[in-house]
């Protein structure tokens, strides 16, 4: 059984503004199903609802484990909205730790990501949200290696100025997949800390989360 955390609304307001990306061809707007049901390629990101997996590395019978499916099979179940807790290991590397590397440790952040990266190669009408939780308040540009050495950074979607992006304002499913850039990040912040790190995920996203309902500021 797939444990999920049941639909996020994506209604996750970043600090940037989103352009206009490129229409398909009209053949492709024919045929082109989006996330599986093609009445929902003309929807905004914003008015998307996805099922979504907490703690999604963590597979296994174990307590510590939340996932009785691998990554890839919570994605081919329709698993969307991926969440993940990054931790420092022993030796400072960033890897998928539940809690912390002491208790659970998966393995490289960039191993999980490849995971992802694959999953999309083989599924180019697919768009998924990235939810990386940062509890050790890591510097944000430390990610940066995991995404450019996963080759997952060709589809991450990445707004291009920065204004605030209205709920009203971001692309459709349709323009994202058309584009390639088919992957929605966000970085967080422990809420467990105060006052709230400034993380940037550099040239990715800056954002501001509700879902974990603590303030996340741009650089």
């Amino acid at each position: 059984m797939l444990k999920v955390t049941g639909f996020f609304s994506a209604l996750l307001l970043p600090l940037l503004s989103v352009g206009t990306l490129a229409a398909p061809s009209a053949t492709a707007a024919r045929t082109l199903a989006c996330n599986g049901n093609a009445a929902l390629c003309d929807r905004l990101y914003s008015n998307v609802s996805q099922v979504g997996a907490h703690d999604s590395p963590f597979v296994g019978p174990w307590a510590t484990d939340n996932q009785d499916l691998s990554v890839t099979a919570q994605l081919n179940a329709g698993i969307r909205f991926l969440q993940g807790q990054t931790h420092k290991n022993a030796f400072g590397k960033l890897h998928m730790c539940h809690t912390s590397c002491w208790e659970l440790d998966v393995g490289h952040l960039t191993v999980y990501l490849t995971t992802i990266r694959e999953w999309l190669d083989n599924n180019p009408n697919e768009v998924v949200t990235l939810l990386l939780t940062n509890g050790d308040s890591v510097a944000a540009t430390k990610f940066a290696g995991s995404f450019v050495d996963s080759g997952i950074t060709k589809y991450v979607y990445t707004p291009p100025s920065s204004a605030k992006v209205g709920i009203g304002s971001w692309p459709t499913l349709r323009q994202m997949i058309a584009s390639g850039t088919r992957l929605v990040v966000f970085l967080g912040k422990s809420c467990f800390s105060y006052p709230p790190s400034k993380p940037t995920l550099t040239n990715f996203l800056r954002f501001r989360s509700r879902l974990l309902n603590c303030a996340i500021y741009p650089r």
